[in-house]
């Protein structure tokens, strides 16, 4: 049963509803759709700004706010249509107002101080490695709050995520816990999948700016059309990290060309309620998936309407979190008057 509480009463009686959780979105969400007046008559009273708790099966999953109200009549039905979003949602909506600048803090400590900012609580619970200390750490007025904590992240390979509850938490996809197999006559109901090809190519070429040419070089062989793709990173310098961004750049197109969804009866398995964060075995021959794959639960929503329970999974493989590498620009010589794409042109033009 999905349950939401607010303003001192519980509400349940409704036509259609589904809460989703993703490790793409900081908050979660939930839409309601019930009847105008509860079974005592009382007239349906949930508005905008109104502070919620979400709770599946006895478990509470949201903690945050009602956004959007809407209700409508006919000669036949009255209803009312209420959608909402975690506490969180308010770091990915808003800029952040101070501190501006902090000095010799951790990536953690740093996001410590924007979640309780906006009254929000942060741990690094999954012990993820956060590297050291920023000797400076500055961004603009008007920042976002959500876009700083993941430019944090972003380079590390590491996800800023919610618990639902208004809490923020890092995770790292190689330290996902692992849950229970999907197969097809088992335990999913349908399940599908999609491959492309439209952003993936055959060869990756990576060039850096330093005065020597530096190119790195990656080959898709699932692609064998003649599809290259010329990058120009001006961060990089050395055959190491263009190297790095090109198997980097392979890697993770490749990943993102296959997607994968499932539905299951109840929102619940063995372990708990079903949640991002999640490894599972996938085995659907029917969708082309006949050897059991490993993908990585990255969104669930907990539906109910005129099929019961049903939890939907959008699963991707790990590799589509993979960080990009780190590379770092060298600083130019004083007095240098060199074209520092000089042998990028020279190479790209195969002189």
């Amino acid at each position: 049963m999905i349950e939401v509480y607010a303003n001192g009463r519980k509400f349940s009686s409704w036509t259609e509803a589904r809460v989703s959780r993703s490790l793409d979105r900081i908050a979660a969400t939930f839409s309601l759709t019930l009847v105008a007046r509860s079974s005592d008559g009382d007239r349906v009273r949930l508005f905008p700004g109104d502070t919620v708790t979400v709770v599946v099966d006895g478990v509470k999953v949201i903690n945050g706010y009602v956004d959007d109200l809407k209700a409508s009549f006919s000669a036949g039905s009255h209803a009312i249509s209420v959608t909402g979003s975690e506490k969180t949602a308010d770091i990915a909506d808003c800029g952040i107002e101070s501190p501006l600048e902090w000095k010799d803090k951790t990536m953690a400590e740093i996001i410590d101080s924007i979640c309780k900012s906006f009254g929000l609580k942060f741990s690094n619970k999954m012990d993820v490695d956060v590297g050291k200390a920023f000797p400076r750490f500055a961004v603009e007025p008007g920042a976002k709050a959500l876009d700083t904590i993941a430019k944090l992240c972003k380079e590390r390979g590491i996800l800023p995520c919610s618990d639902g509850l208004g809490g923020v938490y890092l995770l790292k996809p190689e330290s996902c816990v692992r849950g229970p197999a999907l197969k097809q006559g088992e335990n999913l109901l349908s399940a599908s999948v999609e491959f492309s090809l439209v952003d993936r190519f055959s060869k990756y070429s990576v060039y850096g700016t330093g005065r020597k040419k530096v190119v790195g070089e990656a080959s898709d062989s699932d692609v064998v059309r003649t599809r290259p793709m010329v990058i120009v990173d001006s961060n990089s310098v050395d055959k190491e990290q263009v190297q790095a961004r090109a198997d980097w750049e392979c890697k993770v197109r490749k990943a993102k060309s296959m997607k994968f969804s499932a539905s299951v009866s109840g929102w619940s398995h063995s372990g708990g309620l079903w949640a991002p964060g999640v490894v599972c075995s996938l085995f659907a021959p029917e969708a082309f998936v006949e050897t059991p794959v490993d993908l990585l639960v990255s969104s669930v929503e907990y539906s109910w309407g005129s099929s019961g329970s049903v939890a939907n999974l959008t699963l991707v493989s790990p590799d589509v979190y993979a960080p990009q590498p780190e590379s770092k620009k060298k600083k130019a010589k004083k007095g240098a008057k060199s074209d520092p794409w000089a042998s990028v042109k020279k190479a790209v033009s195969g002189k």
